[in-house]
């Protein structure tokens, strides 16, 4: 089948990295996969070198240099003239239609909200199956009351969400859609770093516990509460503890020049593999408070390496370290009920909790191990290849 995967940019986020493996695993299965980026300008090489393999087409505005030029260029005219529509998207558009023409697409699969809304005018005037992958973007909407979104979701033959979470969000604010399929995020892990490197690299002592934190740099995803349930853990005699946080923005930049004095608080930035970091964990975190929390990659990665995840109850995020048939991969906080964020005494409590109790730590590390094949990227692939052919085919 001849696919075309729409995302929003080419840098580090869960729907943009969950779209580039999946470009890459269908690639893998034989079919012809082309990526368009709308954001032809937020490309992160490292990362696309790494994740996508040469078979798999990327095309962009940047294609185009001299058309994307004047597009900017009239479409900051038209701003100013108060124009109500946008002549750069027009032109990202009329780009779309000659690549589904061109490369013959068979179907177009989008993967953020900014993607759907450009995908929807292009695939309307063709017989091209449209399906929309939702990341928790619309299900925040709905939750906040806001409706203005269905005409998109309505002109998709098909919805795939990445959470039951954000499944039933969906269907109790909007009965009136195409059919809601999930698949939760997969992840690909090509070989295990060895997490002595990066405890090396970072002077960490073998013996030492470390519990670490990758997510997107803004304050939402919990990096200050992370960072205050860490200083309030009693010192402990005989063993360090060190906090690790990957991840880069002008927010964490402001975090680190707070806190990067701290011995044990390590700063990495924004780095293309954090599973090389993952791999020196003990333990992984995610107190976020972000409204879209829907299944979120870094708490999948953590399983992955069979590292045990603290997390807030947010969104999906119960669906991956909870299981019916195999138990705890972690613990859940909740949210403190009057800053809407992480409580972070519960936090500190649950961190502490892996430092004291040896058996529930190693019970919880069993069974994140026990639940990686849910999560493997090579099972999400083949959901999204029957969904595509089941629908590719009305």
């Amino acid at each position: 089948m001849r696919i075309l995967i729409a995302t929003w940019s080419l840098q580090v986020g869960g729907g943009e990295i969950l779209a580039m493996n999946l470009a890459a695993g269908l690639a893998r299965l034989g079919h012809e996969v082309t990526v368009f980026n709308q954001r032809a300008e937020l490309v992160d090489e490292e990362l696309v070198r790494r994740l996508l393999p040469p078979q798999v087409r990327v095309v962009s505005m940047a294609d185009r240099p001299w058309r994307s030029f004047w597009a900017y260029k009239l479409n900051a005219i038209g701003q100013r003239l108060g124009l109500r529509f946008s002549l750069y998207e027009r032109a990202q558009q009329a780009y779309l239609r000659a690549c589904l023409k061109k490369y013959q697409i068979e179907l177009l699969n989008s993967h953020a909200t900014y993607s759907d809304r450009l995908c929807v005018p292009v695939v309307a005037a063709t017989q091209i199956p449209f399906i929309i992958t939702e990341h928790g973007e619309y299900t925040m909407f709905a939750r906040a009351g806001r409706r203005e979104f269905a005409p998109i979701l309505q002109q998709a033959r098909a919805i795939v969400a990445v959470s039951d979470y954000c499944s039933n969000s969906l269907r109790q604010a909007l009965p009136a859609l195409p059919p809601i399929v999930t698949i939760p995020n997969g992840i690909r892990v090509d070989a295990l770093p060895d997490g002595r490197q990066m405890r090396q690299e970072l002077h960490i002592a073998p013996a030492a516990f470390v519990f670490g934190m990758v997510a997107r740099g803004i304050a939402e995803k919990g990096w200050q509460q992370a960072i205050d349930a860490f200083l309030l853990l009693p010192p402990r005699a005989g063993r360090e503890v060190h906090l690790v946080l990957v991840g880069g923005s002008d927010y964490l930049e402001q975090l680190r020049q707070q806190y990067g004095q701290q011995p044990r608080i390590h700063f990495v930035g924004r780095v293309p593999n954090p599973d090389f970091y993952v791999a020196g964990f003990d333990a992984g975190l995610l107190p976020s408070y972000f409204a879209g929390e829907a299944l979120p990659l870094a708490v999948i990665e953590y399983l992955f390496y069979g590292k045990p995840a603290i997390a807030t109850a947010v969104g999906g995020m119960a669906e991956i370290v909870l299981d019916a048939s195999r138990g705890a991969a972690g613990q859940l906080i909740e949210l403190d009920p009057h800053t809407k964020r992480a409580n972070v005494p519960a936090l500190a409590a649950a961190m502490q909790r892996y430092l004291t109790d040896t058996s529930l730590y190693q019970q919880h590390q069993q069974t994140a191990v026990a639940l990686q094949n849910k999560f493997s990227l090579a099972t999400c692939v083949q959901h999204y290849a029957s969904v595509f052919s089941q629908y590719a085919d009305k």
